[in-house]
């Protein structure tokens, strides 16, 4: 698409609006809905918790996954290998990806092999909400988290039966697809949604030009090659109310994308492949004063299954001949308890039992079936919710306790060769913390929290693997002291329709942490010689004024310290990898009942590659805009611009990002 017909298709949006609002008075204006966090029954179950919660249906109405909704989000960083559908991890408050736990409607996705969930590949158009727990979390996730919990909550069924499409085209041979429906069949709530998105990605990037004859600081422009996906998400819901006080919920996610790996920056390879297919099910009964007028009870049975087939023949990625075939399969239950003893007095309780079993196998390895890896994990959770002066002041204590065995058939030796014995470890991790929320007056809530948290090493760090990684059966735990303090002021008074302001102030010390060395033979091995401090600041404004003005303004600053003693010290005080020291989302929008348009503004600030500090990729700026237009009650029409500055830098690692995009969005919903 040509940019003088981007200006002329944004022109027409912009006067569209500026029409709809002048001619407001004449227009039946719906109820307006501030995208401020909210109390859910999560937040209830830690209710001195900073938590974001993040209303998935904007993001869905654009090209987006669950990584560019994050992004957005106060104290979250996202760290992309590419445009979109490349893999994207996430950090909160500087934490490590596989510091957080990552959930679907309260089922774990992070894996005992590496809890790292690539958040490219989470289903966005079936989600109702995005919960993002910054430090302390519900006691319902009874894994302690070093950094926090993102917890994504798919959209219930409607009785009403509803019918939703929408295709997408843009940029790069990007193209969307979604078709959903829900209704109520003799009882039954049956809902569906199949998403399909792919793109070619084959976007042009500026980088150095490292080839041999090339002048020292000479740009050259290249194009993304091997780049392409196409991926399609299946979710299916049914429930059914069994008694008024019991109802009975089953669903099941199926998720398959097929995708080229096309490396670092110039070095690109051109036959590496992946391949993944997961699977999550569930089935949960909830009952609500059932047993007994005050006890809510929640019974939880899952199980999962993911397959990941990844191909790199010509060792062009730089692990080595690579043909896999791993696969993991998890089984598990959980019961969660919440015993009203007083209507300012709450007990809760979370008990989970899980199985995981990775089978990896590499065809182009001697031999071919590499170690089976297992994981049995319990885990138990206590929360004691006290109310003091007619719940002005809340004190909320909560212990966690979690064991683990872990075994593998055999360990990697430095040659890579999976000839080491048998092992087995067995782990008992504790997890206490204790938050205050004081409510001095009606508009001001003050919070703060101090916890202790810990993560287990994982399977590759544990026993390592068939690509690079050399096993350490002598690992201790990671862990962590979090702490925070701040409050939330909420407002409303003319022109004013509603004002939310956050503020958190957060210190966390994080030690033993799990770092890979290299072994001089092409191999890295796991150590504990990590530590860290990591603090900062969370500022979070919500706010809409005459019925059609909204701003969404998001700013993280963090001072995120390496104090480790590995190298003989020489790089504390350094700046961790991989934190930019300053992040800001600002959105601006204006609507009404008949569509929007919106600005979006997004600064990472500069952020260092290594422990060094030498390498970094620089601070970037990204402008977009868009707006919708409801031509029909069930037909809309969306169009965005994005990064319309054309702003082409890289992320993490060389990985680069792509530059001026442009999407359309055509949604019938009846």
């Amino acid at each position: 698409m040509s940019l003088d017909i981007a200006a002329g298709l944004l022109a027409w949006c912009i006067l569209m609006t500026m029409c709809m609002v002048a001619n407001a008075e004449d227009v039946e204006v719906a109820p307006v809905v501030v995208t401020a966090p909210r109390v859910t029954e999560n937040e209830a179950l830690a209710p001195t918790s900073f938590a974001t919660v993040i209303d998935a249906a904007p993001h869905a109405e654009q090209v987006e996954t669950v990584a560019d909704a994050l992004a957005d989000s106060v104290g979250v960083t996202v760290r992309r290998f590419g445009g979109l559908g490349a893999f994207s991890t996430v950090s909160i408050r500087g934490s490590s990806a596989n510091q957080v736990q990552v959930y679907l409607d309260g089922i774990p996705l992070s894996r005992a092999r590496n809890e790292t969930v690539n958040l490219g590949d989470l289903p966005l158009d079936s989600l109702q909400r995005i919960e993002v727990y910054r430090g302390t979390i519900p006691v319902e996730f009874g894994t302690g988290a070093i950094g926090g919990v993102v917890n994504l909550v798919t959209k219930p069924p409607t009785v009403t039966p509803t019918t939703e499409a929408s295709a997408s085209y843009g940029s790069f041979e990007t193209r969307k697809a979604v078709v959903a429906h829900s209704e109520q069949v003799h009882g039954v709530d049956l809902q569906g949604y199949v998403t399909y998105l792919g793109s070619d990605g084959d976007f042009s990037f500026v980088q150095p030009n490292n080839k041999l004859g090339g002048m020292v600081g000479e740009l050259i422009t290249s194009t993304r090659q091997n780049n392409s996906f196409n991926s399609v998400d299946a979710v299916l819901k049914a429930g059914y109310a069994i008694l008024p006080e019991l109802r009975a919920d089953l669903t099941s996610e199926t998720f398959y994308k097929d995708q080229g790996v096309p490396g670092i920056g110039h070095f690109q390879s051109k036959d590496a492949s992946l391949a993944d297919l997961r699977s999550v099910n569930y089935l949960r009964l909830h009952s609500t004063q059932w047993l007994d007028e005050g006890l809510d009870l929640t019974g939880t049975l899952f199980g999962q299954y993911e397959q990941v087939d990844f191909r790199d023949p010509h060792g062009q990625l730089g692990t080595g001949n690579q043909d896999r075939n791993d696969q993991t399969t998890e089984a598990g239950g959980n019961i969660l308890g919440t015993y009203y003893v007083t209507p300012h007095h709450a007990l809760s309780w979370f008990t989970e039992l899980t199985d995981e079993r990775f089978s990896p196998y590499n065809a182009l390895a001697t031999p071919s079936a590499q170690p089976d890896q297992t994981r049995l994990q319990s885990s138990m959770s206590l929360q004691d919710v006290a109310g003091f002066l007619n719940d002005q002041l809340q004190l909320v204590p909560t212990v966690r306790y979690q064991h683990l065995d872990d075994t593998t058939s055999a360990t990697f030796n430095l040659g890579n060769e999976p000839t080491g014995p048998s092992e087995t470890h067995h782990r008992n991790l504790w997890s206490p913390s204790i938050g205050t929320q004081l409510l001095p007056w009606p508009w001001l809530t003050l919070r703060g929290n101090i916890g202790y948290f810990e993560r287990a090493p994982n399977f590759s760090e544990l026993f390592g693997n068939g690509g690079s990684v050399i096993g350490n059966g002598k690992l201790n735990p990671e862990f962590g002291m979090n702490r925070d303090v701040g409050f939330i002021f909420t407002w409303a008074v003319p022109p004013l329709d509603a004002l939310r302001i956050e503020y958190a102030y957060f210190n966390n010390d994080i030690n033993d942490i799990i770092v890979f060395h290299d072994q001089g033979t092409g191999a890295t091995k796991a150590f504990n010689t990590g530590a860290a401090r990591i603090r900062g600041d969370e500022v979070a404004v919500n706010a809409t004024a005459l019925s059609h003005v909204r701003l969404d303004l998001n700013y993280t600053y963090q001072d995120a310290q390496n104090r480790s003693t590995a190298n003989n010290g020489k790089y504390v005080g350094n700046q961790l990898p991989g934190r930019p020291a300053n992040e800001l989302y600002t959105r601006l929008e204006l609507f009404n009942d008949r569509g929007k348009l919106f600005y979006e503004f997004n600064y990472v600030g500069d952020n260092t590659l290594t422990e060094s500090n030498f390498e970094s990729v620089p601070s970037r700026n990204v402008h977009s805009l868009g707006c919708s237009w409801q031509v029909l009650p069930a037909l809309t029409l969306s169009f965005e611009a994005r990064n319309i500055t054309d702003n082409q830098v890289s992320d993490v690692a060389g990985f680069p990002l792509p530059g001026r995009s442009y999407f359309g969005t055509v949604r019938m919903n009846y």
